[in-house]
């Protein structure tokens, strides 16, 4: 499957209660009906939650992580040729960007970043239905990263999917992971195309992880282990200071 992620920073001006309250009244009709335009296979919105696990799982990272973004939109399609004939051919970049363009008392374009990527399931239940609903007992990890300063982003990615995952799968049964999928950037022409578009200024990141987690799992002794672990190896690849990693919540579009 074939994603646009759309990380979207709020306006200083609004608090995240209002933020949110834009959202459910004004954002999400016209993004949903966006989707459908666009002919996506899926769409779905994420929303950060405010939640003392941020700050710990930050603390756990160095304690000077990115603050987390107040909304992800995500649109799917079947193949990167669907994608691209879309979002290329028939300027589906340009319509999103019509859109954004109508917000931009909600939304600081400039600070937010969109890329086209490929999702890498490691752990993934069938069929893959999990969400992190509003109000539900499934909590939702979304950990935008980027690589370590001088690393070759090949070589990274390689370590990610095929060192890291196994890590994290490894210890899933003990962390309560019901579902985790790495999200990797693709190297695409339409990704310059998006940022001009958008007028985003800062840069893309290597992609990102999500997890899904429900209260089942482990001892708390064995979820610490798990947790370190993952910490450990993060820390071999990614560079802290330039990611975010915070609870979300979905909302679906299509």
């Amino acid at each position: 499957m074939i994603r646009l992620e759309y990380y979207i920073r709020r306006r200083e001006s609004l608090s995240a209660n209002e933020f949110r309250s834009v959202f459910d009244r004004d954002l999400l009709p016209v993004w949903s009906e966006l989707a459908q335009g666009l002919g996506c296979h899926q769409a779905r919105g994420v929303l950060a939650r405010r939640d003392a696990l941020n700050q710990a799982m930050n603390d756990a990272r160095g304690g000077n992580m990115e603050d987390p973004f107040d909304l992800v939109f995500e649109f799917w399609w079947q193949t990167e040729k669907e994608a691209s004939l879309i979002l290329g051919a028939q300027q589906g970049i340009e319509r999103l960007a019509a859109l954004a363009a109508t917000q931009d008392d909600v939304i600081d374009r400039t600070c937010s970043p969109a890329w086209l990527a490929m999702e890498y399931p490691q752990v993934n239940p069938t069929p893959e239905n999990i969400l992190a609903l509003p109000g539900g007992d499934i909590r939702k990890l979304q950990f935008p990263l980027r690589a370590l300063e001088g690393s070759d982003e090949g070589a990274v990615r390689r370590y990610w999917l095929q060192e890291h995952g196994p890590i994290i799968r490894r210890y899933a049964p003990h962390s309560g992971i019901l579902r985790y999928i790495q999200v990797h950037r693709l190297d695409h022409p339409l990704n310059q195309r998006l940022y001009e578009a958008l007028g985003c200024l800062v840069p893309a990141y290597l992609g990102h992880a999500e997890v899904w987690a429900g209260t089942a799992g482990g001892s708390q002794e064995q979820r610490r282990q798990a947790a370190a672990a993952a910490v450990a190896d993060e820390s071999t690849f990614i560079d802290f200071s330039q990611s975010a990693l915070y609870l979300a919540e979905e909302v679906v579009l299509l």
